[in-house]
């Protein structure tokens, strides 16, 4: 799994650009700085810096802060012991290289090329995790126009996924029982409280209630979504559906 300090590198990396509308708070982006969010809202915001210069530049303003903070702090005086130690790890010897056959160098290189293809869509903090493209993904039929597949779990029991929602696909009315992080990847959908693209990234919590996100007529809308808790549909013949969300969110 990637660390908080390998995300933030990725933030540099250049898609084209878009008018993002939706983002982070201050807070969040001060503690995707300091690396105490969770891993799984720390990829979300990753993915949208990737989209939006604004909050680029608020990271890169919040970490010069915090490089400044850390300088003044006291210096503390190590033992020997660890020293030892340390160095002793910097002196070990090298790992012997392996050699291996140029037709698996070549092999190797040809899939890589064509795993750079695929991911030319992906942010680049998703790649580890999306490796081949997003076509690649096994995608779970949810509805006729819904479809989702498992990323990753975080510690915390959040589970991230990928939402891929046909033209003028919706989701169902329901309730959110935790927080969602959703963060718009490809096209774009609409709610009661606006309309969202590329790029634009969406909190919703227990306060949003009979939440019904429509994708827009022209395009299929993808996104990156990690979920707290399970949702719950309001709908009459939706809830029944809801013994089954719940067991599918705390599976492994």
């Amino acid at each position: 799994m990637m660390s908080t300090t390998e995300m933030m590198s990725t933030t540099t990396v250049q898609h084209p650009q878009t008018m993002t509308k939706h983002h982070p708070g201050i807070d969040r982006l001060t503690a995707f700085s300091a690396g105490s969010l969770p891993f799984n809202q720390a990829l979300c915001i990753s993915a949208h810096l990737q989209y939006c210069p604004q909050c680029r530049q608020a990271v890169k303003r919040l970490n010069q802060v915090g490089s400044e903070l850390f300088s003044e702090l006291p210096t503390v005086t190590v033992t020997d012991t660890l020293k030892e130690r340390v160095m002793a790890q910097l002196d070990a010897p090298a790992a012997p290289e392996l050699t291996e056959p140029q037709s698996a160098v070549d092999g190797r290189a040809e899939n890589n090329a064509g795993s750079t293809a695929a991911n030319s869509n992906v942010p680049r903090c998703l790649q580890k995790l999306i490796p081949n493209g997003l076509d690649a993904l096994r995608w779970k039929r949810l509805s006729p126009s819904i479809y989702a597949t498992k990323l990753c779990r975080d510690v915390d029991g959040s589970k991230v996924e990928m939402l891929r929602i046909k033209p003028g696909g919706q989701v169902a009315a329901h309730n959110h029982t935790g927080e969602e992080v959703t963060l718009v990847l490809q096209g774009s959908f609409s709610d009661s409280e606006g309309v969202y693209n590329q790029g634009d990234i969406i909190y919703r919590n227990k306060d949003d209630k009979h939440h019904r996100p429509l994708a827009s007529q022209d395009a299929e809308c993808i996104c990156l979504t990690s979920v707290q808790a399970p949702i719950q549909f309001t709908g009459f013949f939706a809830r029944l559906f809801n013994p089954f969300i719940r067991r599918s969110h705390y599976a492994s």
